[in-house]
């Protein structure tokens, strides 16, 4: 059975280990490194917006769900709605195929709405990344080159949905 719970101090250890298996699965295949490092990410928990997916006691994911957008990739009007951005998510590279990212998407599609967002939206520099979100049904807004880098918008509307973390 499948929860999410707001990250904690307690959990840094294995949000640590997760993003470091996460990094070394993405370098094996040829992803582009993260600017930040697995440390870092975990020192959020319990001080950022950071939320765990969690598999009966099993932490299996993470995602920090922020009310600001960046400006490299949103237009003023677009900084104005009602929003929230998904970063830093990261699932267990052993648990592929559960559908663990869909899972983390679909629960920030629920709790946008039960906070009165109209958008969730991501970004990102990877194209292999912007497809899969296109897959969780998030539509391209835009594609730019940022800091030489290419750097995707996408969105989706906020909506409450029955089940989204699919239990």
């Amino acid at each position: 059975m499948y929860s999410m719970r707001p990250a904690t101090l307690s959990d840094h250890d294995a949000i640590k280990r997760l993003t470091a298996d996460r990094f070394k699965w993405m370098a094996d295949r040829g992803y582009a490194p993260w600017p930040q490092s697995a440390d870092e990410i975990a020192r959020k928990a319990g001080h950022a917006p950071m939320w765990c997916l969690l598999d009966g006691d099993l932490l299996c994911g993470v995602t920090i769900v922020v009310d600001r957008l960046g400006t490299a990739a949103w237009t003023e009007e677009e900084r104005q709605e009602a929003s929230r951005l998904l970063t830093s998510t990261v699932t267990d590279p052993a648990q592929a195929g559960q559908r663990l990212g869909m899972r983390i998407a679909s629960w920030a599609v629920d709790y946008a709405a039960r906070e009165r967002a109209r958008w969730v939206r991501r970004v990102t520099t990877e194209p292999r990344l912007a497809s899969y979100y296109q897959a969780q049904g998030f539509a391209l807004v835009r594609e730019r080159v940022f800091n030489g880098r290419p750097l995707y918008a996408l969105q989706r509307p906020a909506q409450r949905l029955p089940n989204p973390l699919g239990n």
